[in-house]
């Protein structure tokens, strides 16, 4: 598994995935690029929502971590994954509505895709079966 992160995210998909996600530490790597490229290919090349879902997966990892506390002598040492976890999945929450905010819902049934036009017509709101 690879991790690589170029510090531009608009360079890539991937890099916007890491930046939106929080993970461009390459010393505390979190999610893998096979992984990205993964979420990425599963939401048809939305950062953002691939980037949410990069947090759930990294709040996944953390969740199944026990917090620990070491003390000895005066040095005390201790690690809190659940706040990790928390972290992670209040970012994901965020990116969500990011990417909610990105493409409006659309009146346009007939276009999959959101272009930025709408189409109206007169009886557009009619049941079929009245027309």
């Amino acid at each position: 598994m690879t991790w690589t992160y170029s510090g531009n995210p608009s360079s890539s998909n991937l890099d916007a995935v890491r930046f939106l996600s929080g993970d461009t530490d390459s010393s505390n790597q979190l999610i893998s690029n096979e992984e990205i490229s993964f979420l990425l290919s599963e939401w048809n090349s939305d950062t953002y929502v691939a980037a949410a879902f990069a947090c759930d997966a990294i709040a996944g990892t953390f969740a199944a971590q026990e917090d620990s506390s070491r003390t000895v002598g005066d040095l005390s040492i201790s690690t809190q994954y659940g706040s990790q976890a928390q972290t992670f999945l209040s970012r994901a929450n965020s990116l969500r509505v990011q990417a909610s905010r990105r493409y409006p819902p659309s009146p346009n049934f007939d276009n999959t895709t959101f272009d930025g036009t709408y189409t109206f017509s007169i009886g557009m709101d009619k049941n079929e079966q009245e027309i």
